[in-house]
């Protein structure tokens, strides 16, 4: 319910930020954006040719194009067809709220329209919500008993309960798995404090009971071995050494002085020297841990690659390379101080490990493999030019998937090698900036 109302807030509101939306696709199509059809026979030939160039878009991945496409159709008439495809671009955008709402949309406008309900799964999947996602898909299967996908869509939404709810588990186990541990340390506790507050009373009862003796204990004190009473009448030890006045004089005031402001000497230093680099000599500082886990976390989470649709009945699905693994990342980052001058040092090798769907009927048909890019620097990285990459390629990949690995992850104009560039751009604009 918290989705659709989301949505719903965004639905009202797209006309009218249409007309003032400053994005470069609006000169190409602002013919069409900003039609006004009034006859039905002009409202059928605009949402037409939108959708002809929607189709185009998608084929070259610009979804930003193809989503404001099919949103101008969708407001001049609305159809489960067209409700369905915004829900697929959307899907792929990473907009999974968006998605559910269109596909929901999609199966009211026409509750016969199988691709609706497959489009409500997916998206209800990518979700995590699976008890609809199945429903859902088994919606699509009463529809078309026959069909291959509904089969392998219900498999792959089980496979993916199972690993979410086994995920969920871990967290309390370790909770359980901890408690004893608390027990225990709080029972030690308990113990030495019993055992410091019985030392303690000891303590005060043979102070009160030595009172009367201790003149006595003073008496004989020069009979012990190893300790004398000093001037001031306090026991020490035989060998410390007491100054009289006239070595006292000798040496002078030798207390610690408060040093202040005025006599201190010039602390200007050069921009990213240390406090104690006065004169700017040189001074290196390594950054690479810093480095190491700004890759580790961006390449994971930034690296977003989308790959050409997988072909699914009439229609496609979209899909993305997933970085399965980053398997090392190696080099030098450090920031250099020399003649006043600040140099920073980048000059890394990174190795990762990617996978990506084959067949949209089967969830096992994976291709896999890694990828090495050794020299990412900062002349390699101005250069613009696509970075030096290695790419093997597993034996289990299917042969149906060399094309997809040619055209984008060995390729330099598309493809993970752009991807990574245009990252590896913005983590040397962030290790400027910072550090």
């Amino acid at each position: 319910h918290i989705f659709e109302k989301e949505v719903l807030k965004k639905k009202y509101f797209f006309s009218h930020k249409l007309k003032k939306m400053d994005n470069p696709f609006l000169n190409a199509h602002s013919d069409v954006l900003k039609a006004e059809p009034e006859t039905e026979e002009e409202k059928a030939s605009l949402v037409d040719e939108l959708k002809e160039r929607a189709k185009k878009a998608f084929k070259t991945r610009d979804m930003a194009v193809c989503d404001a496409l099919y949103s101008k159709a969708l407001l001049v008439k609305a159809d489960a067809t067209l409700y369905a495809n915004r829900s697929a671009v959307r899907l792929t955008m990473g907009r999974t709220l968006d998605a559910k709402y269109d596909a929901t949309e999609a199966t009211k406008n026409d509750k016969n329209y199988s691709k609706g309900w497959y489009r409500l799964g997916q998206a209800c999947e990518k979700a995590q919500l699976f008890s609809e996602a199945v429903s859902a898909y088994e919606t699509g299967k009463a529809l078309e008993p026959s069909s291959k996908v509904w089969p392998a869509a219900l498999e792959r939404t089980k496979k993916a309960r199972i690993d979410f709810e086994e995920e969920k588990k871990k967290e309390p186990e370790k909770k359980v798995q901890n408690e004893p541990v608390y027990e225990i340390s709080s029972r030690l506790k308990r113990q030495v404090d019993a055992e410091s507050a019985a030392k303690k009373k000891a303590v005060k009862a043979k102070e009160n009971t030595s009172k009367d003796g201790q003149e006595d204990d003073d008496e004989n004190i020069n009979g012990m071995r190893g300790y004398k009473i000093d001037s001031q009448g306090r026991k020490t030890t035989y060998f410390n050494n007491e100054l009289d006045e006239n070595t006292k004089k000798l040496i002078g005031d030798i207390a610690p002085k408060k040093i202040h402001a005025d006599i201190l000497p010039n602390t200007s230093r050069p921009d990213g020297a240390s406090a104690w680099n006065l004169a700017g000599t040189f001074e290196e500082r390594n950054h690479i841990t810093w480095v190491k886990n700004w890759v580790r976390h961006k390449f994971k989470s930034e690296l977003l690659v989308e790959l050409p649709p997988m072909p699914l009945a009439e229609s496609f699905i979209p899909r993305l390379l997933t970085i399965t693994e980053i398997k090392d990342v190696r080099g030098d980052a450090s920031t250099a101080v020399a003649r006043g001058k600040k140099k920073y040092v980048l000059d890394l090798a990174v190795d990762l490990s990617w996978s990506f769907q084959t067949d949209a009927t089967n969830p096992k048909s994976i291709a896999s493999g890694t990828a090495s890019f050794p020299d990412i620097s900062a002349d390699a990285i101005h250069d613009a030019d696509p970075l030096d990459c290695i790419v093997s390629v597993d034996n289990t990949t299917p042969q149906n998937a060399r094309a997809v690995v040619d055209s984008h992850i060995k390729s330099e104009t598309q493809g993970l090698r752009p991807a990574v560039l245009e990252l590896c751009t913005k983590l040397l604009t962030d290790f400027r900036a910072s550090k």
